[in-house]
């Protein structure tokens, strides 16, 4: 028997480009300094009682539809998740160079793709998600293929004096399972660059920056739904995402500067637009736009001790995303 360490797990991912639920490329792409993967797979058992069985239990327990979904949580080095969160990705070109990387909503009726004029796709973006444990010797590892993965919600977080932190979780077709070396995936470019930390982090509301922020996590919602069709197979043939959310939630000092400001564009409803910088470098950035932002919930407690905060929810109707490192956005 084989106890795993931490120390030799390994996750990695590759672009499905081509066809659902089919990876492109032998080694798998670094997709942040990540914490934690924990991939759930379901059967749906069904439970059958029928007349006969002369007892009040059921009477067969029957493997149904094949539900697969994961969470991955990690501190981001690019945004290039939020490339399969949103859904299209275009490389804007500056002479021959590709300069940054254009990511914007998918709706039912758009083509997305990472493209300078080719290779555009029709279907929201997929991924494969390699997951492996290594043992001693070979026949002793724990490896998991989770192919066709979609984006179900993806969330960013930035908090006072800690690493940005992403959370996925997304909606699979299949899962397989391998025990050889072979089955596990190289890592084709590892990232040793740092990662996006709280400093690196400007929110701007209404083309003002909001410099007393202690926390604000930016999160959407694709609602995918995984659809089982009655054609011979368990496993699910299609992710559709439905009715896209973006939500902002922040919380901040409370201040005589912005006090009467954010109940004033609570109450009347104002509607605005806000970004979120978050700057390593200049070759190292990436920027949110929101837009038709409205300011759902805010609250202000009075207490006994401590610092006043303010906290709110604000709703923006679209967002996209420009991120400086290109060729991390990479989709075919």
């Amino acid at each position: 028997m084989v106890v795993y360490g931490r120390d030799n797990n390994r996750v990695l991912f590759n672009f499905e480009s081509g066809t659902y639920a089919q990876p492109s490329g032998a080694s798998g792409n670094w997709i942040g300094l990540v914490t934690s993967h924990s991939p759930t797979e379901n059967e749906n058992v069904i439970e059958v009682r029928y007349a006969g069985t002369t007892n009040r239990n059921y009477g067969q327990l029957i493997n149904g539809p094949k539900d697969y979904e994961g969470t991955l949580t990690f501190h981001p080095q690019n945004m290039r998740m939020f490339g399969f969160a949103l859904g299209s990705v275009y490389a804007k070109t500056s002479g021959t160079a590709v300069s940054v990387a254009i990511v914007s909503e998918v709706n039912s009726d758009t083509l997305w793709a990472y493209t300078s004029g080719t290779n555009q796709l029709t279907n929201f973006p997929s991924f494969t998600v390699h997951d492996s444990k290594k043992g001693p010797t070979d026949g002793q590892q724990f490896v998991r293929t989770i192919k066709g993965c979609v984006v179900d919600s993806m969330s960013l977080k930035a908090a006072n004096g800690e690493a940005c932190e992403c959370e996925v979780s997304y909606k699979a077709q299949s899962l397989t399972l391998g025990s050889k070396t072979t089955d596990i995936v190289n890592i084709l470019d590892q990232d040793t660059t740092r990662p996006y930390i709280w400093s690196d982090t400007v929110f701007t509301l209404d083309g003002i920056v909001m410099n007393e922020l202690n926390e604000i996590t930016y999160s959407i919602e694709n609602n995918v739904e995984n659809r089982h069709y009655v054609n011979g197979s368990k496993v699910a043939q299609a992710m559709v995402p439905t009715m896209r959310n973006h939500s902002i939630e922040l919380t901040m000092d409370a201040n005589s500067a912005w006090g009467k400001t954010m109940e004033d564009y609570h109450k009347n409803g104002s509607v605005f637009n806000a970004s979120l910088a978050l700057t390593i470098s200049s070759t190292e950035n990436a920027t949110f736009a929101f837009s038709g932002c409205k300011i759902m919930e805010m609250e202000s407690a009075s207490e006994a001790e401590g610092i006043d905060e303010f906290s709110m929810t604000i709703k923006p109707q679209t967002v996209s995303l420009i991120g400086s490192e290109a060729t991390y956005y990479n989709f075919y």
